[in-house]
């Protein structure tokens, strides 16, 4: 048995998986309301409460404070260390998601910045805005690893999400010498997630141990010595995860180059290197990390993604190769045998000509859309619980032998609608048969939908059609146009602009401080994940200076939140000039 600092069982069986262990601790800490959003935490590095604390005691580690380059990982738990690293002037390298487009972003951190500023880099949508992507060249040593897991044990072996990024992040880097055997690293769990011991069986070369563990309570310094990946250990890639990343391909040029094996794992059709760079060329094309693709060419190689499967006989001149090719925006693709002579603008060459082009329009055009049948009644379900899914709707649904033609979902707002094309007599055998529902362990009001539109379904002119329940005799089709009429725009007359908002308030909270001080705006924009937030009214000019002395000394999280007029910029106040966001500044 496998226990961990909380009382998470394992069982030690044969046919215990990593994924038994994540699942355990990923229901503890739901069950226990240990983690804040994301939720639920399933799939992912989970947001553990006291993240904060734990970020700032590895801070607090000496290696923090001789290091120059920190590489942290981008899930929202590491987030108070990555701006720990900004605020302390240290350079901070993030993984690109999923390395789709190469190996780090990089952030230098300046000591002179303002602390907001440094939140927003710290956050997702800051890392996109101001980091600057480091390729394979980028010739920097990493003095410190901080990753995220899903458990750890005292004796250094990790768990993450299970999609293996982590591991491939440190074996590029050992590949290419950023880090070596010494480099800490650090994860960043909470109390519930340490194990005493995981099973030595589960894990394998490719798998990064820890050398120290921190919490919110503790920091724990790993005494067993566990070996470390020397670089990508190729014989154990999957195809998969290989077709996946492209900075992998260049790699694998590099080290084949260095003389090194670079055969996948067993069963793997993948051309060898060298036709990889014949195909990948084509048009005189770079074999980059973007050109790196199977069957293209150049700059677009990546748009040939597929598996050649050559036929015919040797002495023939000529191969038959199978691409696949994407040809629209919908994921429908088309699976063409293209011919491959000797000529070297053909090589690889997965293009479609205008032949090809015009089949395949003319195959959309034949295509018939699918009749929408006359929605007859509906069904209004409310207090849905925030955090459920409409996947968890259905399963319930399906239990209770109810089958709706359609789900309208709001499960966030609270409600979701079932919509249904039978007689509208059967509507009262739907609700008897859904007393009583509950979505995670939570009552649900269930009632039949009032006598709005329930449904619509495309008349003969190919307009939508919506319908009424005001009885059968009396049934009314009208255009969607005359039922939704647009609401009038009111003018703005001015706005007021709150800043130093905590990135974690959320605006109900915002609403009911307004609330609480009679301060009613007529639109919010809520920017508070960046730290600022607008009320806009519509009131004379002359109440602003009342607005604003409601809101003198307004906090947020026990954060005395700033509150201006808004700059004149947007001011003009036409109604014309509202929709949307309006770049309104505080003063």
């Amino acid at each position: 048995m496998f226990t961990s600092k909380a009382g998470i069982e394992v069982a030690d069986t044969p046919t215990l998986t990593k994924h038994i262990i994540r699942e355990k601790v990923w229901s503890y800490i739901e069950e226990h309301d240990l983690a804040d959003f994301p939720r639920p935490v399933k799939s992912r590095i989970p947001n553990f409460k006291g993240a904060g604390e734990a970020g700032l005691r590895v801070c607090e580690l000496p290696y923090f404070s001789a290091a120059q380059t920190i590489k942290v990982n981008p899930d929202k738990p590491q987030e108070e260390v990555r701006f720990r690293t900004l605020e302390a002037g240290k350079v901070l390298l993030v993984p690109t998601p999923r390395l789709r487009s190469g190996l780090f972003n990089r952030m230098d951190g300046y000591a002179s910045e303002s602390k907001e500023k440094l939140r927003i880099m710290a956050q997702t949508e800051g890392m996109k805005k101001f980091s600057k992507p480091v390729g394979l060249e980028m010739n920097i040593n990493v003095d410190l690893i901080v990753i995220g897991s899903v458990a750890v044990s005292r004796t250094g072996w990790r768990i993450g999400k299970g999609e293996g990024f982590a591991d491939l992040e440190y074996a590029m880097m050992r590949t290419v010498k950023a880090v070596h055997d010494f480099t800490p690293v650090v994860t960043t769990v909470h109390d519930c997630q340490v194990f005493d011991e995981l099973p030595d069986r589960l894990f394998g070369p490719h798998d990064v141990p820890v050398d120290y563990i921190v919490t919110p309570s503790e920091v724990i310094q790993v005494n067993h010595k566990l070996p470390k990946p020397e670089g990508i250990y190729w014989h154990l890639l999957t195809p998969e995860k290989f077709q996946q990343i492209p900075i992998l391909r260049v790699l694998r040029d590099q080290e084949h180059d260095a003389g090194k094996d670079v055969t996948l794992a067993e069963g793997v059709d993948l051309p060898s290197v060298e036709e990889l760079r014949a195909y990948g060329r084509g048009r005189g094309g770079s074999f980059g990390v973007r050109g790196a693709r199977f069957g293209g060419r150049g700059r677009g190689a990546g748009r040939g993604r597929g598996r050649y499967a050559s036929e015919g006989d040797e002495n023939k001149a000529q191969k038959n190769i199978q691409v696949t090719i994407n040809v629209s925006k919908k994921n429908r693709i088309v699976r063409r045998t293209v011919e491959a002579t000797n000529e070297p603008d053909r090589l690889g060459s997965a293009d479609l000509d205008d032949e090809d082009q015009e089949l395949i329009r003319a195959s959309k055009l034949q295509r018939s859309k699918k009749p929408r049948l006359p929605v007859t009644y509906a069904v209004f379900l409310g207090k849905v619980p925030p955090a459920c899914r409409v996947k968890e709707l259905k399963d319930a649904l399906q239990s209770r032998d109810v089958r709706p033609i359609d789900i309208s979902w709001r499960g966030r707002n609270g409600f979701a609608f079932l919509r249904f094309t039978g007689p509208a007599e059967d509507c009262d055998n739907v609700l008897s048969r859904l007393e009583g529902l509950t979505l995670q362990e939570q009552p649900v009001v269930v009632e039949r939908a009032k006598d709005k539109v329930v449904g619509k379904e495309t008349d003969e002119d190919g307009k939508d059609r919506f319908y009424y329940e005001e009885g059968e005799a009396d049934e009314r089709v009208v255009t969607r146009k005359s039922q939704v009429p647009r609401k009038p725009r009111l003018p703005i007359t001015y706005a007021v602009f709150l800043g130093k908002v905590p990135p974690a308030c959320r605006v109900r909270e915002l609403k009911a401080a307004l609330q609480s001080r009679e301060v009613q705006p007529v639109d919010i924009t809520w920017r508070g994940r960046s730290g600022f937030a607008f009320l806009r009214f519509t009131d004379p000019v002359e109440e602003c200076d009342n607005v604003l002395s409601k809101l003198d000394g307004l906090t947020l999280k026990d954060q005395l939140v700033v509150v201006e007029r808004a700059k004149d910029k947007a001011e003009g106040i036409g109604g014309e000039e509202q929709d949307g966001d309006i770049g309104w500044g505080g003063q």
